[in-house]
């Protein structure tokens, strides 16, 4: 078998022809997997260079008792190319050299949900893109260059160090650097990279969630499993924009105000480009729930918000403040019973919310805050007192017409002969004395009601009160036609009875 490097790997240059075309164990069939790397590069290629940063860094603050991570990446004598040196001062130093060449080798990782590694694969990438590499450890060290794979001799009393010279042009060095200051360092590691310390910055706060995280069973297989863990909540800035982060590791991009680094391992794809969905909707709601007082109207409108909105698990408090900030402290909720209470709720000032404004699933949790009442509970439109939505009419009967005082009486023949005219209707009169009725008057299809008690003794009086009876009779049979106040039907409605009033006045029929 001829054997070549590429980039640093040892792959097969001519296949067998009676190899098997499915993947078996490494530890086994070793020359069974061919691997291209120049193919594997471009595709590494779109994720940025400056994934070899945080693959190797990630590694290194992973190490056990390290305290110091020192980073250096500079130009090279190789046009085209940068040297990566990453060193650390873990104890114990790279524990199987093997690794660091031995694709999904069983990680020490994988156990603890609070270390970052579970592949062992972060190191290959790398390697992919490099044209010569060395790792020396407490172990001893190994080198890949152009004649292959070589251990070599030289250890160290303690620590590590990765030593890479990537295809990494000089615009790709100066972005690999910017994305590297987004970094969130661990507290008790000291991190530089090109001697400036990498800082972290202060979290403007912390919570607790359960979320899906990955851990190796006992016989060392990753599984998923529900986990409580803090959440460090950090700003945001130009250089630092609102991402999801595993344990200081920018993984994907967030729309919000907020970078959300967690403290344990995080559901990822394979390439470690992004979080799966469920883990992303558990975050969500856990970050509505504990960062609502912090957001603002622009905030809310992120659509992992909307998202967390219709959850079952969003707090109340948390949906108010979402309301509140989308919509203002005044809000009803559209009331298609009443349209006239809409229109007055909007003149009011309230912010009227049609039923389209969130789904089934938000609209349940919004109402159960009780912010968005229907506009008819909170601007209610007159009504006919004892018609729908008020009940209390049969606690308060009309005065029966054989107590009415002769103005009454007078006042509702009157009303009767108008409604002939100018409606060509015959209606009831009904007199009621009550607080609960809260208009002076209302109408309902073929009854005008009228309130004693807020209009009054003297109003009931035709001769010397015509004027003030006449307004009230033409503004009550205009809800003949039309119950909005503040429709157009309704002026229009107006319009017409007054011009029949005046027409019956002028011919001699009232």
């Amino acid at each position: 078998m001829v054997t070549s490097l590429r980039s640093g790997w040892m792959v097969n240059r001519r296949p067998s022809a009676r190899r098997p075309h499915f993947f078996q164990t490494m530890s086994t069939k070793k020359n069974w997997i061919e691997t291209d790397l120049a193919g594997l590069a471009k595709i590494l290629a779109r994720r940025g260079k400056e994934f070899a940063l945080f693959e190797v860094i990630q590694n290194a603050w992973d190490e056990t008792g390290v305290s110091n991570v020192v980073v250096t990446l500079e130009a090279t004598k190789w046009s085209g190319y940068s040297r990566l040196l990453v060193a650390d001062d873990a104890p114990d130093g790279f524990k199987n050299l093997t690794h660091a060449y031995t694709l999904f080798a069983e990680s020490t990782k994988k156990a603890n949900a609070e270390q970052r590694g579970r592949y062992n694969f972060g190191e290959k990438l790398v390697l992919a893109l490099a044209r010569e590499a060395s790792v020396i450890s407490t172990t001893g060290g190994v080198r890949f260059d152009e004649r292959g794979r070589h251990r070599v001799l030289k250890r160290l009393s303690r620590g590590s160090e990765i030593n890479v010279v990537l295809r990494m042009n000089k615009q790709e060095r100066d972005r690999a650097l910017d994305q590297a200051r987004r970094l969130i360092p661990p507290v008790h590691i000291v991190t530089t990279i090109n001697g400036e310390r990498l800082q972290a910055g202060t979290p403007l706060t912390e919570f607790e969630a359960t979320l899906p995280t990955e851990i190796a069973d006992a016989d060392g297989n990753l599984v998923r499993a529900d986990r409580k863990t803090k959440v460090r909540v950090f700003a945001t800035s130009p250089l630092t924009p609102a991402s999801i982060y595993e344990m200081g590791i920018p993984v994907c991009g967030l729309d919000g105000p907020f970078r959300l680094d967690v403290g344990q391992k995080i559901p990822l794809t394979l390439d470690r480009e992004n979080v799966r969905e469920g883990f992303k909707r558990t975050l969500a709601i856990a970050a509505f729930n504990a960062l609502h007082h912090r957001m603002t109207r622009e905030d809310m409108g992120a659509t992992w918000v909307k998202e967390a909105v219709e959850s079952p698990d969003a707090r109340p408090e948390a949906v108010a403040d979402f309301v509140k900030a989308k919509f203002g402290e005044k809000v009803v909720s559209f009331d298609p019973s009443d349209p006239e209470a809409n229109k007055l709720a909007i003149a009011a000032g309230f912010t009227v919310l049609p039923g389209g404004t969130f789904s089934s699933a938000a609209w349940k949790n919004v109402r159960a805050t009780g912010l968005t009442k229907p506009a008819g509970q909170v601007t209610p439109s007159k009504r006919a007192w004892d018609g729908e939505g008020n009940p209390e009419a049969k606690l308060c009967p009309p005065i029966p017409e054989s107590e009415w005082t002769g103005g009454m009486k007078e006042v509702a023949a009157y009303a009767k002969s108008i409604a002939r005219v100018v409606l060509h209707a015959e209606i009831s009169v009904a007199i009621y004395v009550s607080a609960h009725m809260g208009a002076v008057a209302a109408y309902a299809p073929g009854q005008l009601q009228l309130n004693k008690l807020r209009l009054g003794n003297e109003w009931f009086d035709l001769s010397t009160n015509r004027l003030a009876i006449d307004a009230l009779l033409i503004h009550e049979f205009g809800h003949h036609f039309e119950r909005d106040h503040l429709s157009e039907s309704y002026y229009d409605a107006l319009t017409d009875i007054a011009a029949k009033f005046i027409a019956a006045v002028r011919n001699g029929q009232l």
